[in-house]
């Protein structure tokens, strides 16, 4: 399993986390042995293509890193997953301010985003320790679920931002659909914008086939722009999910809120 976290830039003043289960990721850089990963160590990589926004990291994983992971998971550098496995002692004994965010979650389950630059900086601190009894429930959590998505905005997936007509004509048209019946409602509002996510290799292989598929379509007919196809992404998500939650009344989809500074 590994998790994400992508940025746009890079600051010689930040201690940037690569271990085991989460790596900072920068766009635009070679990668740094024990510190971060970057897209230009392999030719197969669409860096300079700025429309695509953070989508840059998602294709550069899924062209040359995916084979080493069985999940695969994606957050903004200021905007994390929040996944909670910790031991109530731990909280207690060293981050008592967890403990706090967690009863905040708990209490307002409809809301997306907590901030909280103390908890944020707490949580960070926790990935960078090598904690076993941290880890292992982790990783248990994680595989109980085919999809971990974040908590829904609740707002339509229309916006001023894309043209929803032509996205939905390219999502219509693709190849996902040769064999199987469309089932998405274009006009849901359970969205999981942010393009953070964390998916099974097998769902995440089959989702960056289908993004690729669409973003060349809408290229075909737009006259991009820099983060224009990012905000395209952020819908196409939402509506794969979609599509698999009918697709399979089992699948195991679960929503977590994003934890911010």
């Amino acid at each position: 399993m590994k998790i994400f976290r992508i940025s746009h830039f890079f600051d010689e003043n930040t201690d940037y986390i690569s271990n085991d289960v989460f790596s900072d990721f920068i766009i635009g850089k070679k990668s740094k042995e024990n510190s971060f990963i970057g897209d230009l160590d392999c030719e197969d990589n669409i860096s300079n293509q700025e429309t695509h926004s953070e989508m840059r990291a998602h294709y550069y994983v899924w062209k040359n890193l995916m084979s080493d992971y069985d999940y695969i998971g994606f957050e903004h550098y200021r905007r994390i997953l929040y996944l909670d496995p910790f031991p109530l002692k731990f909280i207690m004994n060293k981050y008592p301010r967890l403990l706090f965010l967690r009863k905040l979650i708990e209490k307002n389950q409809q809301q997306e985003i907590f901030h909280d630059k103390i908890s944020f900086n707490n949580a960070l601190e926790i990935r960078k320790e090598k904690n076993f009894h941290i880890i292992e429930p982790l990783k248990e959590k994680v595989s109980s679920y085919d999809i971990i998505c974040i908590r829904s905005q609740n707002i339509s997936t229309k916006s001023e931002f894309c043209d929803d007509t032509l996205l939905e004509h390219c999502i219509v048209s693709c190849s996902y659909f040769h064999n199987k019946p469309m089932l998405i409602d274009f006009n849901h509002t359970t969205t999981n914008y942010r393009c953070s996510f964390i998916m099974k290799k097998d769902l995440f292989d089959e989702y960056m086939h289908f993004w690729h598929e669409v973003m060349k379509n809408l290229q075909k007919s737009l006259n991009v722009y820099p983060r224009e196809l990012g905000y395209y992404s952020e819908k196409l998500f939402s509506y794969y999910v979609f599509q698999k939650k009918m697709e399979n009344s089992l699948i195991k989809v679960t929503y977590v809120p994003m934890l911010s500074i």
